[in-house]
């Protein structure tokens, strides 16, 4: 009982373990969506533009700010009436003179009170050298001409393109990774017709040794049929260096690690039959990546040119402060707080903002030109990849034909040559031709599918692709 118990987790261990070395393409999808480095990054450039974007909506806020400083003046300030002494006191000395006799007794005491008055200096000090303040400040704009709201919906287009930027790049990866994995396929198919080869060349290399050994053909025919099977390893072990390097190339685009696979699950595929092609150039006139983003650029040429024409309104702003602590303050600033309104208005800057609509203008101008030909373009392009997936299909089909008419000629010429009537030449030719065909209809398939792709992501539909994926 333990050792059948041992035995069925044994058994159990290597399944699980062949399982975790197979990949289908669903799989490969997630790997390359967490994995992939420049994704990645691309997605942090959009969480950039969104932070960016919110902080635009600041400003629609007031700003509150805290502010300390220390000043120290090479001097005190202060107002000197020292000049003024010498004349005073002498115009004194002449009223005390022209006193009428009876009230000098007064006039004297007074006099002689008031003289050491003119020994000080008379200087009065205003301000300290050393000058400390705290504030707090707040300032709110009221009114910009409208240069506010057009920073927040520049920013909020900003977002856009760059969520549009990262789809694209997301979109591009999966064709990749369609090109990749089937391309990884396509090498292990090709290595099994490879291999198929290899073994019948060596089967008819055997058979025949044993037809010269009863001298029922020449040596040389013997000789023909072992470079056949020559060149058929050479074509395994080539087809082996395929796989390595479409396996290599795979796991670059899923962003993990190399290890040995067992099977890619997910097969080489015939395309389900497509919509209209008016149905591909719509959707692609509508989402393809490059046309979104020249449209939002063009938005964002329109944004501009409000922007430079706001540059002739007025901006208003409230401000106001609040003295949290001082220390010498100015003559000229409050010790405690002070509101107010500004105003600036800019009335003449050398035609800078007259030249910059202009400018701003033939932008969206430029913008709006390069999409019309883009969306032209585009539609060509689309044309193209729908074709050729239709010429892929009918490549494969009609290849179904010459593939049963290949492995006819391969009997009849083995059956022939066993007969003494044909040559180990004409053998080993009908077996290329065979596997030539094989390959061709893979060939076809991989072709078939990585337009696909390709053509999904022109379309701005590279999530559909799984959904073909069969």
């Amino acid at each position: 009982m333990k050792k059948y118990t041992l035995l069925c987790l044994f058994v159990i261990g290597i399944t699980a373990s062949l399982r975790a070395q197979s990949l289908s393409f669903n799989d490969a999808l997630n790997q390359m969506r967490s994995g992939n480095q420049k994704l990645k990054g691309i997605e942090k450039q959009t969480e950039a533009a969104d932070y960016n974007r919110k902080s635009f909506r600041g400003l629609y806020l007031p700003q509150l700010s805290l502010n300390a400083s220390y000043m120290h003046l090479s001097d005190p300030l202060s107002l000197s009436f020292n000049e003024y002494k010498a004349p005073l006191q002498s115009g004194l000395q002449g009223f005390a003179t022209q006193v009428p006799a009876p009230m000098r007794p007064l006039i004297t005491p007074l006099l002689g009170r008031i003289q050491p008055l003119f020994a000080q200096d008379w200087r009065y000090e205003f301000q300290k050298q050393d000058i400390w303040k705290v504030s707090a400040d707040a300032k709110w704009v009221l009114f910009a001409g409208g240069k506010v709201r057009v920073g927040n919906r520049v920013s909020a287009l900003n977002t856009e393109i760059a969520t549009v930027e990262s789809k694209k790049t997301e979109n591009a990866l999966i064709s990749e990774l369609a090109e990749r994995y089937f391309q990884v396929q396509l090498a292990q198919k090709a290595l099994e017709v490879r291999k198929q080869s290899f073994e019948t060349a060596q089967h008819h290399y055997e058979n025949a040794q044993k037809l010269e050994k009863n001298g029922m053909i020449a040596s040389v025919e013997t000789m023909q049929a072992k470079k056949a099977v020559t060149d058929a390893e050479r074509e395994v072990m080539a087809a082996e260096k395929d796989i390595q390097l479409a396996q290599t190339a795979l796991y670059g685009v899923m962003g993990t690690t190399e290890q040995p696979l067992t099977a890619l699950t997910t097969e080489l595929f015939e395309v389900a039959p497509l919509q209209s092609l008016e149905y591909y150039q719509q959707q692609a006139k509508e989402h393809y990546p490059m046309i979104v983003q020249a449209k939002l650029k063009a938005q964002m040429a329109t944004q501009s040119v409000k922007a430079q024409q706001a540059a002739y309104l007025p901006d208003v702003a409230v401000v106001g402060k609040k003295y949290l602590w001082s220390e010498n303050l100015p003559l000229t600033e409050p010790d405690n707080w002070v509101v107010g309104v500004g105003l600036q208005w800019n009335l003449f800057n050398g035609l800078q903002d007259k030249n910059k609509i202009a400018q701003a203008k033939a932008m969206r101008e430029s913008v709006e030109l390069i999409t019309a030909q883009a969306e032209k373009d585009v539609q060509t392009l689309v044309k193209k990849q729908y074709t050729e997936i239709e010429k892929q299909r009918e490549q494969y089909l009609s290849l179904e034909e010459s593939l049963r008419f290949a492995e006819e000629l391969v009997r009849a010429r083995d059956k022939a040559f066993a007969e003494g009537l044909s040559t180990s030449t004409d053998v080993a030719d009908a077996n290329l031709y065979l596997a030539s065909i094989k390959i061709k209809r893979y060939q076809a398939l991989f072709e078939m599918d990585k337009t696909l792709a390709q053509l999904l992501e022109t379309c701005g539909m590279s999530d559909k692709f799984s959904e073909q994926v069969r």
